[in-house]
């Protein structure tokens, strides 16, 4: 990852952004990222990669919001979309979101997870830097 993780992020990001998904992204380029170690920044890639396939496969979402933002040494990244939803005991078992929460906890983070059906899918991640 190195110096071009944000233009790499970006990229990956971007690649989600078509003429039916709008991807709004909030504060990505406040964060010193530099700082960050590139094993947390490999983790979130990989996590908000999860969360963008999931998306794409299954939500039918027409917006997705990315927010970034440190308070008290720790970096919070917020992804919230309009989709369709999921019931929360459905979301336990899928593998993917079960990989992202070990991935999020290996560098002592934490995440959460919020949805509704029809109500769109939210994902809170915390982790020290």
């Amino acid at each position: 990852m190195g110096p071009d993780f944000i233009t790499n992020l970006k990229e990956m990001i971007s690649g989600f952004d078509t003429e039916y998904v709008n991807i709004l992204i909030y504060g990505v380029d406040t964060i010193n990222w530099i700082t960050i170690t590139d094993i947390k920044k490999i983790t979130l890639y990989r996590v908000l990669q999860e969360f963008l396939i999931n998306m794409k496969k299954h939500s039918e979402a027409s917006l997705v919001v990315l927010s970034f933002k440190i308070y008290e040494n720790n970096l919070y990244v917020e992804y919230t979309d309009n989709g369709i939803g999921v019931a929360i005991e459905k979301l336990n078992s899928k593998n993917g979101l079960h990989n992202v929460e070990n991935r999020i906890l290996a560098i002592k983070g934490t995440i959460t997870f919020d949805s509704k059906s029809s109500k769109g899918f939210k994902s809170s991640i915390i982790f020290p830097i």
